[in-house]
């Protein structure tokens, strides 16, 4: 049954010879990170001051950032509804009121906070921008397949080691590498002004630099134990900003960059971003401007409501741990930036596939049964 199933979806994929790193650079939006605000009574006109700051950066397009206020007064009554922001507010052992709460997009599930500190200049303005995503958004504008962070484990000849190999992989990738072939469709057709290649780098980020702790903290976050590992860390960040499962120490080898490089690069058969592994990070960045065609802004597409249909092309990458379960299953979800697409009746192709599933999953029985017959 599991295999008619997968093999059911599989039949759904949408044919599409545009690159997944283009695809994604193209048509994917950021989802939103959420930003909580504590703060008990009515915040100093200096506070207000920043909050207004921060409040007009996200109003700007492209900006994946949702704000929230919370007055510590309104838990001070345990009730069921907020149990959520209570849970949240007492894992700040440390909080000085006001304090910010960042955590992941919400259909991650992963409650556990990326980064938390006061309500000062330097920590908001830390929060949407630093040096190495000020580089990695250049990058990745100018048509990069992907730029691979290297989270330094802080021991020089290890991470040293790791940045060689990743360098020297991917300078053959560069010239082995093939793109697909884009046909007249308008399913193929390129969006954006930037030139379509294939082209890799490295960015490092110390682990300990006090202007990449919010990048560190998106990065580290995202799987239970990799804040405690002391290996050096590999993240391969494509589109605008998603990033894949890591590559983690002995785990950095040629065939592993190979398949994560093989799959960014193949045609993108699956056009729904939640469909896709990775997840995004928060930066600060004019997108439509920066892809811009002649000076007409680019718009994502609303990824979500697309429908895929046809064969996949899958392709094998890393795989990763599970993410944290949430601390309550009454934790607030704020809205992004995305409408999520209602569901539709099944469609011929549906049909199709699932009589193919029963088919191979006849055939593959068949190949598991024989064997048996004859030892």
């Amino acid at each position: 049954m599991a295999l008619g199933i997968a093999l059911a979806g599989a039949a759904l994929a949408h044919a599409c010879n545009v690159p997944v790193f283009r695809f994604a650079l193209e048509r994917w939006r950021p989802d939103a990170y959420r930003l909580t605000l504590f703060h008990r009574g009515p915040l100093t006109a200096s506070d207000r001051e920043l909050m207004q700051s921060l409040a007009g950066t996200i109003e700007k397009p492209n900006n994946n950032l949702a704000i929230r206020t919370i007055d510590v007064t309104s838990l001070d009554q345990p009730i069921e509804e907020n149990s959520a922001e209570r849970m949240l507010l007492a894992a700040q052992a440390s909080a000085s009121l006001p304090w910010l709460v960042l955590q992941y997009p919400p259909y991650l599930r992963i409650e556990v906070p990326v980064w938390a500190g006061p309500l000062q200049q330097g920590t908001v303005s830390q929060l949407l921008e630093s040096p190495v995503r000020s580089e990695l958004v250049s990058r990745l504008a100018d048509g990069q397949t992907a730029v691979w962070l290297l989270l330094e484990s802080g021991q020089p000849d290890r991470d040293n080691a790791a940045a060689d190999l990743l360098a020297a992989e991917l300078r053959v990738l560069e010239k082995e590498l093939k793109l697909p072939e884009l046909s007249s469709s308008p399913d193929d057709e390129l969006l954006a002004a930037t030139p379509l290649k294939i082209a890799f780098s490295i960015l490092r980020v110390p682990r300990d630099a006090a202007d990449e702790q919010a990048l560190a903290g998106m990065l580290v976050r995202a799987e239970p134990d990799l804040a405690d590992r002391t290996d050096p860390i590999v993240f391969p960040v494509f589109g605008r900003g998603r990033v894949l499962l890591p590559l983690i120490g002995a785990g950095i080898t040629p065939k592993n960059i190979h398949d994560v490089s093989e799959f960014l690069v193949g045609p993108c058969s699956c056009q729904v971003k939640e469909q896709n592994p990775g997840f995004d990070l928060l930066i600060s960045a004019d997108w439509e401007d920066a892809l811009s065609q002649h000076g007409v802004p680019l718009t994502a597409t609303e990824t979500r409501s697309l429908k895929p249909a046809g064969p996949p092309q899958l392709v094998p990458i890393p795989s990763g741990s599970p993410p944290l379960p949430p601390l309550t299953a009454s934790a607030p979800v704020l809205p992004t930036n995305e409408s999520t697409a209602a569901a539709t009746p099944p469609t011929n192709w549906f049909i199709a596939g699932i009589a193919l599933a029963g088919v191979l999953a006849i055939i593959l029985l068949g190949a598991v049964v024989r064997p048996r017959q004859s030892a």
